[in-house]
């Protein structure tokens, strides 16, 4: 049995899905940095960011976020997928993501801190018609995101991932047999009634015409708003490279603010409810495991109040702390 710990292995902070999913932001490099020397300014990052969290609370840093319930329960894929339509089931529930738009389906990190900072804004203002200006600038900043164009910059990158976010649905099914009797419900649930984005290739929307935004559908923002789970931009910044990563944060921190005693977690059951991409093969079972556990080791270093063990057959999650503590949003 090995326990996480708080020690930051040194390995590149890349998404844990290879080749085919985000890369890192900006622009991209004639001459590719050493391995080792973008390593150890990665992990210099990482634990300043991390001394930072001890010393200063999140609500006081400034530093406050959220992702709504639903979304923390419904992963998005890793890396990009072919087709219209991400379908996974686990146990009784099917999730499906259509694309409705023809931008193709959303993956990665981006869209992931993109929902982040809807969340957000959506609870700040209390609007579903959202603007894309200086609030949007002002989010990648504390994410450490430069506002770079070119093939790899930021700019374009989070304008594609929005045009996918913003063009799907997601669709939810689900089953039970209850005396005697067979169940099936679900529910479809639209994310943008419309939007307009304004941006050219370097720079950001701004306030004047051609101001973009994005209306959310009524559906979307009371499930955004409702019961919504509080992160730290601070750890998302750290962790922001690593889809797999950011899920697990934010799962660990909402399954622990309910949790009432120690719960095991097979390796099947965590791949299908993390492990989206992955082959059903021994490889890709494998393959996911080794990600899953350094994925678990990132989160760790951010969120040290987590008390959770690695095993053969699983992780074991024993009721902790969540990250924002309970009275600090009092």
């Amino acid at each position: 049995m090995l326990e996480v710990d708080c020690r930051f292995e040194q390995r590149t902070l890349e998404s844990d899905e290879g080749p085919n999913s985000e890369r890192p932001c900006g622009r991209q490099s004639a001459r590719k940095e050493p391995t080792g020397s973008r390593r150890k300014r990665e992990s210099e990052a990482i634990l300043s960011l991390t001394e930072a969290m001890y010393s200063e609370c999140a609500v006081d840093a400034d530093a406050l976020g959220f992702m709504a319930k639903m979304l923390v329960q419904t992963t998005l894929p890793h890396r990009a997928q072919p087709g219209k339509q991400y379908t996974r089931t686990d146990g009784d529930v099917t999730l499906s993501i259509t694309d409705l738009g023809g931008a193709g389906l959303p993956y990665g990190a981006y869209p992931r801190l993109i929902l982040v900072w809807m969340t957000t804004e959506a609870l700040r203002t209390g609007e579903r018609k959202l603007e894309l200006g200086r609030s949007l600038s002002s989010f990648m900043g504390q994410l450490g995101l430069q506002c770079t164009g070119g093939h790899w910059g930021t700019i374009p990158r989070f304008r594609g991932q929005m045009e996918r976010l913003f063009g799907a649905a997601i669709s939810t099914r689900w089953k039970r047999d209850q005396n005697g009797q067979s169940q099936t419900g679900g529910s479809n649930l639209l994310l943008a009634e419309e939007f307009d984005l304004w941006w050219t290739p370097q720079k950001l929307p701004r306030a004047g015409l051609g101001q973009s935004s994005v209306t959310l559908s009524q559906r979307f923002f009371e499930q955004l708003i409702e019961a919504p789970v509080p992160l730290d931009l601070r750890a998302i910044r750290a962790l922001k490279r690593s889809p797999l990563s950011l899920d697990l944060y934010a799962w660990a921190t909402r399954r622990v603010s309910y949790l009432k005693r120690p719960l095991r977690i097979s390796w099947a059951s965590f791949q299908l409810s993390f492990g989206a991409g992955y082959a059903e093969t021994a490889q890709g079972r494998s393959r996911f495991r080794g990600n899953a556990i350094e994925a678990l080791r990132r989160v760790k270093v951010v969120y040290p109040q987590l008390k959770i063990e690695i095993q053969r057959d699983g992780v074991l999650l024993y009721p902790s702390l969540t990250h924002i503590p309970k009275v600090s949003l009092a």
